[in-house]
């Protein structure tokens, strides 16, 4: 779920997207206007920039109930990406250099973008499953109806 790119509430400039990349909040989304540390310091995480929307009534009902479950499940799962990697992290500079060399190769990034890409995976064959019963039911329907 894309989440509106509102107007920043103190300056009016578009509030934009950003992923993080620091080694604390690899892969984190937030969302700052384009003024942030110039003239407006509106920045938030994901997960407060839906709660912001949400008081401010941008997003309301069964968008706000999507968007909350979205943000935290996402941030659950770059908590425990971050996890993984903190307890594979070697203990010397040598043993991380014998550790790169020994596996594939796969920054930290990628490896939080491969699990955020099985989650969408899981989700589309989901939605594939659920078609195929509704078509399944709908066949089932029309042969009885004849």
């Amino acid at each position: 779920m894309a989440l509106p790119l509102i107007s920043c509430p103190s300056c009016k400039e578009k509030v934009q997207m950003y992923v993080s990349t620091t080694e604390k909040h690899d892969g984190w989304v937030f969302y700052r206007c384009r003024s942030h540390g110039v003239s407006c310091d509106f920045w938030r995480w994901e997960l407060e920039y839906v709660e912001y929307l949400v008081d401010k009534h941008y997003l309301v009902e069964d968008a706000a109930v999507d968007a909350i479950g979205e943000v935290e499940e996402r941030r659950e799962h770059l908590i425990a990406a971050q996890e993984l990697v903190q307890m594979n992290a070697p203990i010397s500079r040598s043993n991380q250099a014998a550790k790169k060399e020994a596996s594939c190769g796969m920054s930290r990034q990628q490896a939080i973008a491969l699990m955020m890409l099985g989650r969408e995976v899981m989700k589309l064959m989901k939605m594939l499953f659920v078609a195929v019963v509704v078509l399944g039911a709908v066949a089932v329907g029309l042969m009885l109806k004849k």
